[in-house]
């Protein structure tokens, strides 16, 4: 049994834990409480250490802890527990945690150790040499295999699958998506081998274009249309920099660094393998006391269909959370290019497919940036105006999956205001088109080279507290007054419609921007003197589609959570993920729809919501060869939390403390 090392209970496994779990596994090899298929495994060293990770104790359990510390009072933590998922030699996957053993036959996530595996395989199988040798390629070095998980196909029940959409190099750094092949192999990891290959067909590879990496793009320069070399040109922007003299006004604290402090905001982080940036326990700090805003919030799932029809794209499709782990993902950040200004970098610790650690440095970035205005007011009458500048503090980290990167941010404001933004840049994933082919179902970005249309859906799980733990949440709708309403004489009345949520059933909702709608988070049994109606905060969407493949589609069964931008349901330990926990290979049903089936209510209740939001991508020229962000997100807004505007207290400018120029 594991024993407890650091002191708070949320503090992501060390090195050495991770080590220590590993040893206690292999240990136990021999005992009858292991599967024999994990057991055979460890013996010979082909058992697969696919993910170990802190397993978060049940809230309640949490929640006491947290109370008898914040009132200084003596308390043992939860019990610390490392959750290790283990793959056999033959498919089997056992949980293990700690002494406790469950099996069940599913897949597991696909690990980096896993891809790179896939591709050694493609690349090592004489049948997909032979391909790329009838293309004209016969130096497999230049060779790339991008590995996506394949969704769910029953044929291959038991094999552990990855595909693999095929590209060239004409260099060592040669941009592979300006080059792509015409065939997908379908790998087996447990075999070792390939079990099958889909191709379109398609006229041979046309001959290369001299296109550039977009790590040789220069500073601060546009890469030409054409994608061919051109004289450097003079950078067109002057140095913008960042400089805090007094250095930053967060603050790191705890045995591990993990505790947070910023304006009026305290907060915990935690990081791990699949939701990677992990928040804890938001809260408000005024007048000596705290008040809770959320208990828990990190990206729960995403998945990017891909709206290509035709075999073998029809199963282009990848859930990134699920199927590869963010966290596994995680870039190691760095100064002057991810992040600027006076910058806290938190580590994080994951394993191999060994169970031995590793580390990635700066894999969470921490700082604090202007944001314009808070607040304004000029009386015109005399001139007199007020203005107070609006600050923010920043924690993010990067993923890179496979061709895709992500930008994840959170910002909390000096008014209260909580937002996150995803933003996605990294290149297209290509296919080949014939020379004379205009695609129906993508866009030309360079001779016979395709990006197809496709959708970003992320999921976002909020376990809300807002004044405490019993919450309820509304629906707002602007609506128009009827016209035959006796109050609306002149036809310009509109009203603000409010819909209690009261079960899981009635709490799948959709976003409507043509009539503003948000959904309140309210503390039913704590008023604002002020409104004179509970304190609240609102959630505000963005105008962006659901999942726009059939109902009947394997990706509309697999990916359920996709078809609602808003999912509400009690909080449980045991339901963690939209999706289920599981999603490698899976066929769908799990996750949310397990868990609203029953129409629980929802009032008064330890609530989780499930947001979903996302950037349907309609791919352009100037998306390649890498791609300018896209920008994805929502606003968690103070709605009647404050009795006025929180913000009122900010300093006047002082330009003799500021060096900021303002100007005349």
């Amino acid at each position: 049994m594991l024993s407890t090392i650091t002191p708070h209970p949320l503090t992501p496994l060390t090195a050495a834990e991770i080590s220590r779990t590993t040893a206690t596994i292999k240990a136990a090899q021999s005992a009858s409480a292991l599967p024999a298929a994990l057991a055979s495994s460890l013996a010979d060293g082909t058992a697969i250490f696919n993910t170990i990770t802190l397993k978060e104790p049940p809230r309640v359990e949490l929640l006491s802890y947290e109370a008898a510390v914040s009132a200084s009072l003596s308390a043992a933590p939860p019990k610390r527990l490392a959750l290790a998922t283990m793959l056999a030699s033959d498919g089997t996957v056992v949980e293990v945690v700690v002494d406790l053993v469950e099996e069940k036959g599913v897949q597991p996530t696909l690990t980096p150790d896993d891809c790179f595996e896939a591709e050694r395989i493609a690349i090592s199988d004489p049948s997909v040499q032979r391909e790329c040798a009838a293309a004209g390629f016969t130096n497999l070095s230049l060779v790339v295999c991008d590995p996506w998980s394949v969704g769910y196909m029953p044929e291959f029940e038991g094999k552990r699958l990855v595909q693999l959409f095929m590209y060239v190099r004409a260099y060592e750094d040669d941009n592979h998506y300006a080059h792509p092949l015409d065939f997908v192999p379908l790998v087996d990891l447990l075999s070792k081998t390939v079990v099958k290959a889909n191709r379109r067909p398609a006229r041979p590879h046309q001959p290369f274009q001299n296109t550039r990496a977009p790590q040789e793009i220069p500073q601060l320069r546009r890469p030409p249309p054409s994608r061919r070399h051109l004289p450097c040109r003079p950078p067109l922007l002057k140095p913008l920099d960042i400089l805090q003299p007094s250095g930053p006004s967060f603050a790191s604290a705890g045995p591990d660094g993990h505790e947070i402090s910023w304006h009026r905001f305290k907060l915990r982080i935690s990081f791990n393998y699949r939701e990677g940036l992990v928040l804890h326990n938001v809260r408000w700090v005024e007048d000596g006391g705290e008040r809770s805003i959320l208990f828990r919030a990190a990206l729960n799932e995403m998945v990017v269909p891909y709206g290509d029809p035709r075999p073998p794209y029809h199963r282009k499709t990848a859930f990134d959370v699920g199927d590869y782990g963010l966290g596994y993902c995680a870039n190691s950040l760095e100064l002057g290019c991810d992040c600027l200004g006076v910058i806290k970098y938190f580590d994080a610790v994951l394993n191999n497919n060994k169970g031995e650690p590793f580390t990635i440095k700066n894999a969470v970035c921490m700082h604090e940036e202007d944001a314009g205005i808070s607040w304004k007011h000029t009386e015109y009458r005399n001139g007199k105006a007020e203005v107070r500048r609006n600050r923010r503090l920043v924690l993010s980290f990067i993923a890179t999956v496979v061709n895709y990167e992500y930008a994840f941010y959170w910002y909390f404001y000096v008014d209260g205001t909580i937002s996150f933004e995803i933003k996605a840049t990294g290149e297209l994933s290509t296919n080949l088109v014939e020379e004379s082919e205009l695609p129906e179902f993508g866009t030309l970005v360079a001779s016979s080279v395709n990006a197809q249309y496709h959708q970003h859906m992320f999921n976002m799980r909020l376990d809300v507290a807002v004044d405490g733990p019993k919450n309820s949440v509304s629906e707002l709708t602007a609506v128009p007054m009827a016209d035959d309403d006796p109050r609306n004489v002149y036809g310009n009345g509109f009203l603000v419609e409010e819909t209690l949520l009261k079960t899981t059933t009635d709490a799948q909702r959709f976003a409507d921007p043509l009539r503003s709608r948000v959904w309140k988070i309210f503390n039913p049994d704590i008023i604002n003197p002020t409104t004179r109606r509970p304190t609240a905060f609102k959630l505000v969407p963005q105008a962006t589609p659901t999942l726009l493949a059939l109902p009947r589609s394997s990706i509309a069964r697999r990916a359920v959570f996709a078809t609602r931008h808003l999912w509400v349901t009690p909080h449980a330990d045991d339901e963690k993920w939209a999706a289920g926990c599981y999603i490698n290979q899976n066929k769908g049903g799990e996750g949310l729809p397990e868990f609203v089936k029953d129409g629980r209510g929802v009032c008064g209740e330890a609530l989780t919501l499930w947001h979903t939001f996302g950037v349907t991508h309609i791919p352009r020229a100037e998306d390649f060869p890498v791609m300018p962000v896209e920008s994805a997100g929502f606003t968690l807004k103070p709605y009647g939390f404050f009795e006025a505007n929180p913000a009122l207290d900010l300093p006047v400018f002082d330009k003799k403390q500021d060096k900021s120029v303002c100007c005349a």
